[in-house]
């Protein structure tokens, strides 16, 4: 008999998304999403509504997982605490992160710090996706009872046998307000587009609202509005080069995914991508685009380094962990 979970979030992404196929696959799953508005009424309205969700049908399910921690995990964790069931949550990076000059990060507002910190007091397993926000985490609870599980990547879909590429440089990031850009360092990837003029820049994911601190956008920088998720292969194995430049990060799904299709990765070094990237490409741990223009210019249709890239993944984030663990936690009663 497949066992009732509830699964909680707040944006189903590509990695949500995933977690509930793993999870479907043998469990009954429930999906419901928090929707939280700005400012304290209506997250507040929000929380009204998850907890009378909770009251009247929280019973229908043996376990709890949720996505982030923030001002939508606590309720969900306290539930389960006390009526017995088991709470899980995913960290992804926001939520053990503070970045005080953007704002950025559950850490950086006291009453979603302490939303968070109580979440992680209380909940029965933390699934962090990278041994950066592992250590992240235990700085904020010692005792904290974690595993590190890195997201699901689904290696067959995101694969290629085209290695020859236009001269296209990629970066992704759901991007619609000016401290999303800041974070995920898209001001950077601009820069790096004026030292690259011969090089074709192209940003996935800005909504409309945000283009306007690109401005002055270099000839060769192309923005476009978030794209589906079944549409990303072709960017990535269009793509010579993937830039993951942030300033703060996890283990960033879509580096992981642009590498098993080929693309040779580049970024900061900030949360686990060093450890994606590796040797395959390049690293600095200070912002320096002069070195990467360079690297650039000399790697950009280097054929070993694009197989080397797949390899890497393959190799340190095999998905094959994440869908057996969730299948021991999840799986059926007997």
């Amino acid at each position: 008999m497949k066992k009732p979970i509830l699964l909680i979030y707040v944006n189903f992404s590509s990695f949500v998304k995933a977690d509930f196929e793993i999870l479907s696959s043998f469990a009954m799953v429930t999906k419901y999403q928090f929707k939280p508005g700005k400012g304290i009424i209506a997250t507040g309205i929000e929380l009204i509504k998850e907890l009378f969700f909770l009251v009247f049908k929280g019973y229908r399910y043996e376990s709890i997982l949720i996505w982030f921690g923030d001002y939508h995990s606590l309720l969900p964790v306290l539930y389960a605490k006390v009526f017995g069931k088991k709470s899980y949550i995913v960290i992804g990076g926001y939520d053990v992160s503070t970045l005080e000059e953007y704002k950025y990060g559950s850490f950086s507002h006291p009453i979603r710090a302490f939303f968070t910190r109580m979440t992680f007091k209380y909940v029965d397993i933390c699934f962090p996706v990278a041994e950066a926000l592992y250590k992240k985490l235990l700085r904020i609870n010692p005792h904290a009872k974690a595993e590190i599980i890195a997201t699901y990547a689904d290696i067959a879909k995101f694969n290629f046998n085209e290695y020859s590429r236009s001269s296209r440089i990629i970066t992704v990031s759901g991007t619609s307000n000016q401290q999303r850009l800041m974070v995920k360092g898209l001001d950077r990837f601009r820069e790096l587009a004026t030292y690259l003029p011969e090089f074709e820049f192209l940003i996935i994911g800005v909504n409309d609202g945000v283009k306007k601190y690109f401005e002055p956008i270099p000839a060769n920088l192309t923005l476009i509005p978030p794209q589906h998720f079944d549409n990303m292969v072709s960017y990535y194995q269009s793509a010579s080069i993937y830039a993951q430049l942030s300033r703060s990060e996890g283990l960033p799904n879509a580096l992981c995914e642009a590498m098993l299709c080929g693309c040779i990765p580049i970024g900061t070094d900030v949360g686990d991508v060093r450890i994606a990237i590796g040797e395959t490409g390049l690293t600095v741990a200070e912002w320096n685009p002069e070195s990467l223009a360079k690297f650039i210019r000399l790697n950009h249709n280097n054929r070993i380094r694009r197989d080397e890239a797949r390899a890497r993944i393959l190799s340190i984030f095999n998905p094959k962990r994440r869908i057996e663990r969730f299948n021991q936690i999840f799986g059926s009663s007997q």
